[in-house]
């Protein structure tokens, strides 16, 4: 499936951005890098929707969790994983040229403090060209408390809207990153992360 490949550079690359501003976060000489309120724009949202419904597809599994994917996403069979992504899922019936999809990635650094991923790895996506980066609401996956960060990131074939959250457990950050095409609204894009965070379950 040609669209597959579209998305999975682009899902490695932004995997790739958030581990190195985890990885170097934490080394002793690294402090926050403060970032203006102009610069950033932190949501005043709803983190989640009033009633979510769970994800009703398969469920995959990773090391420590698992989670549950939307109907009619699944692993894509012809594409594998980009390294450094420990799961990954697409949705198989997406027809407008850019599959929506998910990927965890587990931080090499181990445990990664909310405050630095919120200064930080806010700014690493600016610096690897990301646009529109916000600060969102926090919220809550699985009994732990999640950074959310949305922005837009630019490809080649286009511009791609980007969710990404850290949590924390048993001393691991883990980066959860949904992408989707611009044809998706923010109420469906809340509608498929909020669903399959319903789902996700340590083990």
């Amino acid at each position: 499936m040609s669209q597959l490949m579209k998305f999975s550079g682009l899902t490695l690359a932004l995997s790739l951005a958030l581990v190195g501003c985890s990885a170097s976060s934490t080394t002793k000489s690294s402090q926050p890098t403060p970032i203006s309120a102009q610069t950033l724009e932190r949501s005043t949202a709803p983190a989640t929707p009033a009633a979510v419904k769970p994800a009703a597809g398969i469920t995959i599994e990773g090391k420590g969790y698992s989670y549950v994917i939307p109907q009619g996403w699944a692993v894509p069979e012809d594409t594998p994983a980009p390294a450094g992504i420990d799961t990954f899922a697409a949705n198989m019936r997406d027809t407008d040229g850019f599959a929506d999809n998910v990927n965890v990635v587990l931080s090499p650094a181990g445990e990664v403090p909310a405050a630095i991923v919120e200064s930080q790895g806010a700014k690493e996506l600016e610096n690897v060209g990301a646009k529109d980066v916000k600060v969102r609401n926090r919220t809550t996956i699985a009994g732990s408390e999640s950074v959310h960060l949305s922005s837009v990131f630019p490809n080649d074939q286009g511009d791609y809207q980007t969710e990404q959250f850290y949590f924390n457990y048993k001393k691991q950050t883990y980066i959860l990153t949904f992408s989707f095409s611009p044809t998706v609204s923010e109420a469906d894009r809340l509608d498929v992360y909020s669903s399959v965070q319903a789902t996700w379950s340590w083990t």
